[in-house]
């Protein structure tokens, strides 16, 4: 999918920040905001004393300061000039999450500085809900409603692999590139398992444990265990429905945009319910 958010845009905004001297990373060290979008330990370094890209930003944005301020806009590891349009948005919601910019009013401003350039290509950023009084950012399509929950739950690998399946879900063009799709939702469902499951919490039924990959019976033990009574009967239904749902999608043999949308629309689903019954959602974060 082409992106609609052109490179006089991007570079506006770029501007924008370098001329005012923002930091970007908030009040957090740049390698720290960049771990919370990026797997910064499976990304290569360009110094060859260090073995990821972890390492070199540390030692020169963090130890030793020596690159220029605004080097993550040209770094061709994160090539944010040219990426996906939700990868430059996230970045962009990013610069502006209460954990990163606490100072709201700080915030806002910074916000209507991004919507001012944003507007051209028809997008801004808008506050989607408020964690501890504070407000979250979203993009949306001028004109559209913004999706809820929209910031990252937290879990790194989850994270990283949901915003990988927007990603193919974007770029795919054939049924194996959709069918990758399937195997990558699969892969989300066994990491945010491993995240919450909890075998003196949740117990399992039948007299084998689940194992380490087997992310339905983990879900189903947690629901069970997380929902239980009949106060709960509808949500853990529904909680349920999206877990099987998301678990026959991914082994549709004949796969197509549809198939593999809908499958990573059921797993974001589960990974929500789960977030919100962890406490990583709302005011609980």
């Amino acid at each position: 999918m082409a992106n609609e958010l052109s490179e006089v845009t991007r570079r506006a905004i770029v501007d924008f920040i370098v001329a005012s001297e923002i930091d970007w990373a908030g009040r957090l060290g740049e390698d720290d905001f960049l771990a919370r979008l990026y797997d910064l330990t499976s990304m290569p370094s360009t110094d060859h004393r260090f073995e990821n890209a972890a390492g070199d930003i540390w030692k020169h944005r963090i130890m030793n300061f020596d690159w220029t301020a605004d080097w993550v806009f040209y770094d061709p590891r994160f090539n944010l000039l040219w990426a996906s349009d939700d990868e430059f948005l996230r970045f962009l919601c990013e610069t502006v999450h209460p954990v990163v910019r606490p100072d709201s009013d700080a915030a806002r401003e910074l916000v209507g500085a991004y919507n001012r350039e944003l507007a051209a290509d028809g997008w801004s950023l808008v506050e989607a809900k408020q964690i501890s009084g504070k407000p979250v950012y979203a993009s949306q399509k001028i004109g559209q409603r913004t999706q809820v929950f929209e910031e990252p739950t937290g879990w790194q690998k989850v994270d990283r692999q949901l915003q990988e399946v927007r990603l193919r879900i974007d770029t795919a063009a054939s049924e194996e590139q959709y069918q990758a799709v399937g195997l990558l939702c699969r892969e989300v469902l066994i990491s945010v398992a491993q995240e919450v499951y909890d075998p003196s919490r949740h117990p399992h039924q039948g007299t084998v444990a689940p194992s380490e990959t087997d992310a339905a019976r983990m879900l189903e033990a947690f629901f069970s265990a997380e929902l239980a009574g009949s106060s709960n009967e509808e949500s853990r239904a529904h909680a349920k429905a999206a877990l099987r749902l998301a678990l026959a999608l991914q082994h549709k043999r004949t796969a197509d945009f549809r198939m593999a949308a809908l499958c990573a629309e059921a797993t974001s689903s589960v990974v929500n319910i789960l977030a919100v019954l962890a406490g990583r959602r709302g005011r609980l974060l």
